[in-house]
C-alpha cells in the first residue's frame, strides 16, 4: 500500500511540474494559485491569457499591434506587478543584433541585466532578459520575454515589479500567469 501511495505521489509531482516553463523550473517557482481566472482575448483574437478577474485590465491594438495590460490595482504597487502582453505584427529575429540593440536600450534606461538567455518557451524560440533599477523612490524589477510565434510576428511579456519584498514570489507569480497564454 505505501509502495503504492508512492508512485501516485510520484506521479502527482511529475504531472505538476509538467505545466512550468523552463523559467520557473530554474527559479524553483512554487506560485501562488490564483482563484477566478478569468480569460482575456485581445482585440485582434490573436492570444489570451487567463488573468485574476479582480484586476484592472485594458487592451489595445492599433495596425502593428494588439496588447493586454493588466495590475491589481487593489495592492499597494510594492506588494503585486503589472503584466504587459504585446502581440507585435513584425519580424523577430533573436540574433546578436537584436540582443545588442535590447541591452543599450536597458542601459539607456539605467537599467543593469542581471540575466539574460535564449530559451524554448511554449515550443517556441525566445530570448529572456531580467534587469534592475530605480523608478522614482523605489527598487525595480522588469522581465522582458520576446517569443518569436511565426515568421512574421512575436509576443513580448513584460512584467514590471517595484519595492523589494517578496520580489522572487511576485516573479514566479507572474510567470505562472504568463505560462498560461495561448496563441
Amino acid at each position: 500500500m505505501q509502495r503504492y501511495f508512492s508512485l501516485l505521489l510520484l506521479i502527482a509531482l511529475i504531472s505538476s511540474c509538467g505545466n512550468q516553463s523552463q523559467l520557473s523550473k530554474e527559479m524553483d517557482c512554487n506560485p501562488e494559485k490564483y482563484d477566478n481566472l478569468e480569460l482575456v482575448e485581445d482585440v485582434d483574437k490573436k492570444f489570451t491569457i487567463q488573468l485574476p478577474d479582480h484586476w484592472k485590465t485594458n487592451l489595445y491594438f492599433d495596425k502593428n499591434q494588439t496588447s493586454i495590460f493588466s495590475a491589481d490595482t487593489t495592492k499597494q504597487l510594492t506588494d503585486t506587478y503589472t503584466i504587459d502582453i504585446t502581440y507585435i505584427y513584425n519580424e523577430l529575429k533573436l540574433d546578436s543584433k537584436f540582443i545588442q540593440r535590447f541591452k543599450q536600450n536597458l542601459i539607456k534606461n539605467q537599467l543593469v541585466e542581471s540575466t539574460s538567455y535564449e530559451l524554448t518557451f511554449n515550443d517556441k524560440e525566445a530570448y529572456y532578459s531580467r534587469a534592475l533599477g530605480k523608478r522614482g523612490k523605489f527598487d525595480y524589477q522588469i522581465l522582458n520575454l520576446f517569443v518569436k510565434v511565426s515568421s512574421g510576428s512575436y509576443m513580448h511579456a513584460k512584467t514590471e515589479f517595484y519595492g523589494d519584498s517578496l520580489v522572487n514570489q511576485r516573479i514566479c507569480n507572474a510567470l505562472s500567469l504568463i505560462e498560461k497564454i495561448q496563441y
